[in-house]
C-alpha cells in the first residue's frame, strides 16, 4: 500500500475510537432470567470508591502508541496496516492524537477547552474544525468520525465519577451480566449515557459502552493490561490506565486495536491544544472545513 493511501485509512480509523464487545451483555427488558445465579452485587458507592481511587493524581496523560485498524470505512479498504503516533490528554477537555511516520505529523485529531479539530496533513492539508456547543452526531459525522473526541476520554475509563453522580438518589444500580462475569452500571455521559463493565473481583473496567439517546449502542471499548505510574501533581497517588484498548463502531464495522507504551503523567506543552496556531503556523493547513456551518 502507498504511503498516502496507508496513512489516510489510519487517519479516519483513528479517530473512530471505539471498542470491541465481549460476549456478556447487560440484561434487556424482556430477557429471561441469568442462567448464572450470584449474590448482590457490590453497592454502587463501592464501585465508584475502586474507579475514583484508581485514577486519583490523574490530571494528564502522556503515552506512545501503536495502532492498527482492521474494517471498511468510507469505502476504504482498511487493511490492518500498523501505525504509531503520540496521545496526550489534559483532563478533562484536551485531547491530542498524531499519526505521524518517519519523524512527520499525517494527521492530528484534536481537542481544547472550546473547539475539536481533525488535521489531515498528508496530501491537501485540509483541517476540520467544530464547537463542542454545536456537536452532534451529524456534525461529527461530518468529517467521518461518528465519536466526539471528548468520547476517547470516556471510552478510556480514566475519569473519575463526579460529586454529583455520587449524590444522586437512588444511587445508579450496579448489575450482573446475565453469564454472571461482570458487574455493570450505567451513568449520564456527554449528551446521553455510559455503560461501564467492571471486574467484581478487581473493579476494573473491561468494557464501556457509550449510548445514543434512544438507548443504542454508539461505540464500545475492551480495556485491559492496565498499568500505573506515580502522578505528577499528586506524588503519593499512583493511578492506573488501560494500555491495550480495542475500539469498534457497530454501524461501520470498524475495530482500532491500540497499544500505549510508557504511559506517563509528564507535563504537556499548551502548544499542543492550540488550535490556530497548530493549523495555520505549524502545519499550514491550506483549507478549512467548519462543520458547525450547513
Amino acid at each position: 500500500m502507498k504511503t498516502g493511501a496507508a496513512i489516510s485509512f489510519l487517519a479516519l480509523g483513528f479517530m473512530l475510537f471505539a471498542c470491541g464487545c465481549k460476549n456478556a451483555q447487560p440484561p434487556k427488558p424482556g430477557d429471561e432470567p441469568a442462567v448464572v445465579r450470584r449474590p448482590d452485587p457490590a453497592p454502587f458507592s463501592v464501585v465508584a470508591s475502586e474507579q475514583n481511587q484508581r485514577v486519583d493524581g490523574l490530571t494528564t496523560l502522556w503515552a506512545r502508541l501503536t495502532l492498527r485498524v482492521s474494517g471498511k470505512l468510507a469505502n476504504t479498504d482498511l487493511n490492518k496496516e500498523e501505525a504509531e503516533g503520540h496521545l496526550q490528554i489534559v483532563l478533562p477537555s484536551k485531547v491530542a492524537v498524531t499519526v505521524d511516520k518517519l519523524g512527520n505529523t499525517y494527521f492530528y485529531l484534536g481537542s481544547n477547552d472550546d473547539v475539536y479539530w481533525w488535521l489531515d496533513l498528508s496530501k491537501a492539508k485540509r483541517g476540520y474544525f467544530g464547537r463542542h456547543a454545536q456537536a452532534t452526531t451529524e456534525t461529527v459525522d461530518r468529517f467521518g468520525i461518528p465519536v466526539h473526541p471528548l468520547d476517547l476520554i470516556e471510552l478510556m475509563a480514566i475519569t473519575p465519577i463526579s460529586p454529583e453522580i455520587l449524590a444522586q438518589s437512588p444511587p445508579p444500580q450496579v448489575r450482573w451480566t446475565n453469564d454472571g462475569k461482570l458487574l455493570w452500571y450505567e451513568t449520564p455521559a456527554r449528551g446521553s449515557m455510559k455503560r461501564v463493565f467492571v471486574d467484581p473481583k478487581t473493579y476494573l473496567p473491561e468494557m464501556v459502552e457509550l449510548l445514543d439517546p434512544q438507548g443504542k449502542v454508539v461505540v464500545r471499548s475492551e480495556l485491559s493490561k492496565y498499568e500505573s505510574f506515580q502522578s505528577r501533581s499528586k506524588p503519593i497517588a499512583h493511578p492506573s490506565v488501560p494500555t491495550r484498548c480495542i475500539f469498534t463502531v457497530p454501524r461501520s464495522e470498524v475495530t482500532i486495536a491500540i497499544n500505549l507504551n510508557d504511559p506517563t503523567d509528564k507535563k504537556i506543552h499548551p502548544a499542543t491544544f492550540d488550535f490556530k496556531d497548530l493549523a495555520t503556523n505549524l502545519y499550514r493547513v491550506n483549507s478549512f472545513v467548519d462543520l458547525d456551518k450547513k
